[in-house]
């Protein structure tokens, strides 16, 4: 069965471009003209993958990843921003909203197909670990360079696990779950909270071990909700990562 892919543009000519260099490599095309036929689409249609035009009218692309990580039936589904302005502010905005990947029009089309290719492949392996391990009562462990850190506490919240997850990397560093939220975690024995999350989300390498066991005797350091947090980790890391 083909992947499915939603496209969300304003422009008919950008539609009509992408549809037809992504059906040629074999996938299924949905399109719609702005968000709010777009967040329609996500819950009918149950797109592999999303991409989406920034600058629309009524529903812009910021709102509309937001509404399909906070309010869509597939939550985590994998979504690149296209926009034919090169701007980093515009950009850190996608990423913190939640996209994946951000392309500036046009696209060349190589690259358009490599990042959706690189993504539906990443998805997999996170929804073979979803599957298999993570929506189960038993603990499951796994190394940062095949699933990020994001990725895993984004599983964890979205099926509401409760337990503790050890992160051995350079340093060492814990989080503590209930019912999906962070609500306690530690790195390298002196960043505490959410200041030790946006530590950990930029790890790129290190192994992770994830036990159904709380540390009830832990006071809680995370107040945020774990989306918000995680958010905050990745715009933090997006940032840094413009000035190397």
């Amino acid at each position: 069965m083909a992947e499915k892919i939603l496209i969300v543009d304003d422009n008919p000519h950008v539609l009509k471009l992408l549809s037809i260099s992504l059906e040629k490599a074999g996938y299924e095309i949905q399109t719609a003209e702005n968000g709010d036929q777009g967040i329609e689409a996500v819950n009918k249609f149950k797109p592999d993958l999303v991409i989406s035009d920034v600058m629309m009218p009524q529903t812009d692309g910021i709102e509309f990843c937001w509404m399909v990580r906070e309010n869509s039936e597939i939550p985590m589904v994998p979504f690149i921003f296209l926009t034919s302005l090169s701007d980093q502010e515009m950009e850190i905005r996608g990423f913190r909203a939640g996209a994946d990947e951000y392309l500036v029009k046009p696209v060349d089309r190589k690259v358009l197909l490599e990042k959706v290719s690189t993504l539906l492949n990443r998805a997999k392996r996170v929804k073979t670990v979803e599957n298999e391990q993570v929506s189960q009562m038993k603990g499951f462990e796994g190394n940062m360079a095949d699933l990020s850190l994001a990725e895993m506490i984004q599983l964890l919240n979205l099926n509401k696990r409760s337990g503790t997850m050890e992160i051995a990397s350079d340093k060492k560093g814990q989080i503590i779950f209930e019912n999906g939220e962070m609500i306690y975690s530690i790195y390298d024995e002196k960043f505490l909270g959410e200041e030790a999350i946006t530590q950990l989300v930029m790890l790129k390498k290190g192994i992770f071990k994830f036990e159904p066991v709380v540390n009830k005797k832990v006071e809680r350091n995370i107040q945020g909700s774990t989306m918000n947090v995680l958010l905050e980790a990745c715009r933090f890391m997006d940032e840094e990562s413009q000035k190397q």
